[in-house]
This record gives C-alpha cells, structure tokens and sequence, in this order.
C-alpha cells in the first residue's frame, strides 16, 4: 500500500470582519488586506509556524508567534496597521481673510 498524500487547494477569500480580507496563498500563509476608502490595499501577510500564526507588516515589522488561527493574526495585523500606520488625518483647510 502506497501511502496517499492529500492536497487541499485554497483558492477562496474570508473576510474577516467587514474590513479585512485574508486571501489565503498556502495552508500555512495569507495575504491581509484591509479596506481603505473602498479600495483594498494589501497591508501584510499572516503565517504559521509550529502551529502557532505570526504577522508581517509590508514594511517588514513582524511579530511573534502568538495567535491560534489565521483570522485572529489578521485581525492583529489590521489593528497594528490601524495604529501605528495609518495615514495622519487631512489638514485643516488654513482660514485667510479677505480684507485687511
């Protein structure tokens, strides 16, 4: 008897919540993106090793191994992109008078 080895393919996205998105590229791998604005923008990916999940930020930041699964890396990486990434708010439009 040959042993017989299973290949599950992962081809679809989860959202999980109504901003991110995990598309996930492996069994042990994903891309996150979070929803700015309408547009997705792709802001990292989640990882496993040892059974544990870990993130990437795309600017390399990483952190430890900590989460149980895929979805709870993402949410982690989406609230660090959310505090310390995020784009600072518009400037206040500057008010000129008119006369004087």
């Amino acid at each position: 008897m040959t042993p017989v080895k299973e290949v599950e393919e992962v081809t679809m996205t989860a959202a999980v919540n109504g901003e991110v998105q995990v598309l996930p590229l492996s069994l042990s791998s994903a891309e996150v993106r979070l929803s700015t604005g309408g547009a997705r923008t792709s802001i990292g990916k989640v990882s496993s090793k040892e059974g544990r999940w870990y993130w990437q930020h795309r600017d390399g930041e990483q952190s430890s191994p900590f989460a149980a699964n895929r979805a709870e890396a993402a949410n982690a990486l989406a609230a660090y992109h959310r505090a310390f990434k995020a784009p600072p708010p518009p400037a206040a439009p500057v008010r000129r008078l008119l006369f004087g």
